[in-house]
């Protein structure tokens, strides 16, 4: 092979092919019948060679002939050498993922016919010995779910028991961090697609889970927190309100300090406690937790590694919140990130706050937030447009951020008598809501392939790490910022030109 592949990349294998080599025919004559042979415990270094051949030149060969070698790879997962079925396992796990202009190569109608028979193959492999935990196999079924996506569903509610078994039973001895992943990756995909296409699994999902769960956070399974975090966001924000009290019986918990201390956790528990606020932020303030939740945040952003996850929960009590639950708190939450302000202010952290100034501007409008802020200082607020917001505006980037800071600019300069009198200011003002729009149009028609390749992504770039596990497959969903502005340029223009008509300004 090595004389035969002149280019190669890791998604789509080799590319580019020595002409002088037939591959075809080599594949015909020697690799097919090998992989054909029914006795998959005979000469497993061949097999072994022949799955290679077939995984390394998969972009070389017609989708019908891939589609024809599941069948036979299927079947070598049943070979008791784990050499064999586990590269069995990573070339299915290759041909799901492969991509031609753009889309994947095999149909899903097509794998669909023999679906069942590849997860039981899979699932029947981890009976080998030494492969209990093989992450090969565990990877091929993750991308199994993740490629079949809705189709899945009939078959869900038991291909996640089998998931959950495994789950509790690897919770007694961790050790294999691969195979970890992507089990959880597989169990987040199962929710991603499965209730996705059926809501009224919801229910059942939830039974199966909840007593893993509870076995992984009981024994303190520190390895596997940010995973259970992150599925239990994901479940959290497909359910409807009110939330079941097995949800509401983890919520105090999880504000427990020692949580927070441990890197790991510290971004998939923001992600939960923010999913806690969109779907049950009142009662969470009328049981009086609102305060053990300012208190992570003033934890958070007095962290320099930890900051932008103090942003990500104060902006969560900001969006879904009444303002009535939270205003008596907002001249402190000013005072904290004041001071963060003058004794340790990094780019990031004065971009979180450009960006949450931004969103307490837009949520409250000028008047409110000038006053809580005044409550610090008198007047601070002009000080901190002009010494800070508006010359890190530049720091913004990303569709929604910018969104937010162009209508917050607008509002600035159209609602507040104190900022309009303050000529240089709001002269500062006007010039850089004018250059940060000319950055700022609206996109349509996004990638189609934009959640796939956003899960190769996370998968290529290792998936696991010590520092924090994050699963593709959990990923938040998005929510429209400012919805009922759709062109914040638009928004912006007409905004300021009936302001300036009023007040007979030509800008």
């Amino acid at each position: 092979m090595a004389v035969t592949v002149k280019g190669k990349t890791g998604e789509r294998g080799a590319t580019t092919t020595n002409r002088l080599v037939n591959i075809s025919d080599f594949f015909t004559q020697q690799v097919l019948p090998e992989l054909q042979n029914p006795q998959v415990n005979e000469r497993p270094i061949l097999k072994a060679d022949a799955l290679k051949f077939v995984t390394t030149f998969r972009s070389q060969l017609p989708s019908e002939t891939l589609l024809a070698l599941l069948q036979p790879i299927t079947a070598l997962l049943g070979s008791e050498h784990v050499v064999v079925h586990s590269y069995a396992a990573t070339a299915i796990e290759r041909f799901l993922a492969l991509k031609e202009n753009g889309r994947s190569k095999l149909a899903v109608s097509d794998v669909l016919k023999v679906a069942q028979q590849l997860l039981t193959g899979l699932f029947a492999a981890f009976r080998h010995a030494d492969s209990a935990e093989n992450e090969y196999l565990m990877r091929a079924i993750m991308r199994l779910i993740s490629f079949l996506g809705a189709e899945m569903a009939p078959v869900a509610p038991m291909c996640l028991k089998a998931l959950r078994d495994m789950l509790v039973e690897v919770c007694k001895n961790p050790k294999s961090p691969g195979f970890n992943h992507y089990l959880f990756e597989s169990v987040a995909a199962l929710i991603k697609h499965g209730v996705a296409a059926d809501r009224s699994q919801l229910a059942t999902f939830e039974a199966t889970l909840f007593p893993a769960f509870d076995i992984v956070l009981a024994n303190d399974v520190q390895e596997f927190h940010p995973y259970v975090f992150q599925i239990l966001a994901q479940l959290i924000e497909l359910s409807n309100p009110p939330l079941s009290a097995p949800y509401m019986a983890v919520f105090p918990p999880l504000l427990t300090p020692v949580f927070w201390e441990r890197p790991g956790s510290v971004p998939a528990l923001t992600r939960l406690l923010v999913a806690y606020l969109a779907k049950a932020g009142v009662g969470i303030a009328a049981d009086g937790h609102l305060e053990a939740v300012l208190g992570v945040f003033q934890k958070l952003i007095a962290s320099k590694a930890n900051d932008q996850h103090g942003f990500a929960l104060i902006s969560g009590i900001m969006q879904h919140l009444p303002a009535a639950a939270y205003q008596q708190y907002l001249s402190t939450v000013w005072q904290l990130l004041f001071t963060r302000l003058q004794t340790s202010k990094t780019p990031r952290f004065t971009r979180g706050f450009v960006v949450f100034v931004s969103l307490a501007i837009c949520k409250l409008g000028v008047a409110a937030v000038s006053s809580t802020m005044d409550a610090v200082q008198p007047k601070i607020m002009l000080m901190i447009l002009q010494q800070v917001w508006v010359p890190s505006l530049s720091l913004v980037d990303g569709p929604d951020e910018d969104k937010l800071v162009a209508v917050a600019a607008t509002k600035c300069l159209t609602e507040s008598p104190d900022i309009f009198a303050n000529r240089p200011l709001w002269e500062q003002l006007r010039a850089a809501l004018d250059a940060k729009l000319k950055g700022t149009e609206v996109t349509e028609n996004a990638d189609e392939d934009g959640q796939e390749d956003a899960l190769d992504a996370e998968l290529a770039g290792g998936g696991y790490t010590a520092a924090y596990a994050k699963l593709a497959n959990a990923s938040m969903p998005e929510r429209p910022v400012l919805g009922e502005i759709a062109d914040p340029k638009q928004f912006a223009e007409s905004t300021l030109a009936n302001f300036l008509s009023r007040v007979g300004g030509g800008g």
